[in-house]
């Protein structure tokens, strides 16, 4: 049996939801990180990944139930994209999504914070 949600009421426990920041952010991960994305989908399979990664560039917001699978996927490319970003040190004139850097960075953040493996 599953606990509610403390942070979304009426949703079982591990629900997270991503705002349209988040979701930009993470797409653009996925685009500027192709080998990256790559072996995730071969981790996951590409059904899997399909799913995870279809919904981005559609929502305004996206709300599940988290999963070995989005744990893996989100995390990781958000950890990527984050060492990607510092690397290159990008600034806001390489984003032609109207977000900053800095938002990225914090919603990437935000990505890597909710998809901690879970450790029973």
């Amino acid at each position: 049996m599953r606990k509610e949600s403390l942070e979304y009421p009426g949703s079982v426990e591990g629900t997270v939801k991503f705002e349209k920041e988040t979701l930009c952010a993470l797409e653009r991960a996925f685009k500027q990180n192709p080998g990256v994305a790559k072996e995730l989908e071969a981790i996951v399979g590409e059904e899997n990944f399909r799913n995870l990664t279809d919904i981005l560039p559609h929502a305004n917001e996206f709300k599940f139930d988290q999963s070995e699978e989005s744990k893996t996927v989100y995390g990781q490319i958000a950890k990527r994209e984050l060492e990607r970003i510092e690397a290159e040190d990008e600034d806001d004139e390489d984003l032609t999504c109207g977000h900053t850097v800095d938002e990225h960075r914090e919603a990437l953040q935000e990505v890597v914070d909710k998809m901690q493996p879970t450790v029973n």
